[in-house]
């Protein structure tokens, strides 16, 4: 699993995305050979977090394959024009051994 958060300009006009549409984008722009199995988009004001679940060897190979499919996606579709992707706020999401999808993570 990797995270990629994307920020709109403090003057775009639209400073929040719908995350099912975000997630239908990326769905559209992910390719077969990008090995994508899960997404999840939380949105908010100025903000949108993106948790790729990709078929990966490790976080060195998933990091780089999330930020290639939302970079695709970012340059395709109209709904997402003037987002950025941003650093993420955080090393890693979760320790190991733990689940971040039930462990009392935001996602």
């Amino acid at each position: 699993m990797t995270l990629v958060s994307l920020s709109a300009p403090p003057d775009h006009p639209v400073r929040h995305a719908d995350r099912h549409l975000v997630t239908d984008v990326i769905w559209a722009t992910a390719a077969p050979a990008d090995r994508l199995e899960h997404v999840y988009a939380r949105s908010a004001e100025g903000r949108l977090d993106i948790a790729l679940f990709l078929l990966a060897a490790g976080p060195e190979e998933a990091a780089p394959a999330g930020e290639r499919i939302v970079r695709r996606a970012l340059a395709v579709a109209p709904a997402l024009a003037g987002w950025r992707i941003d650093p993420v706020p955080f090393e890693g999401i979760h320790r190991e051994g733990e689940n971040p999808v039930t462990d009392g993570h935001p996602w």
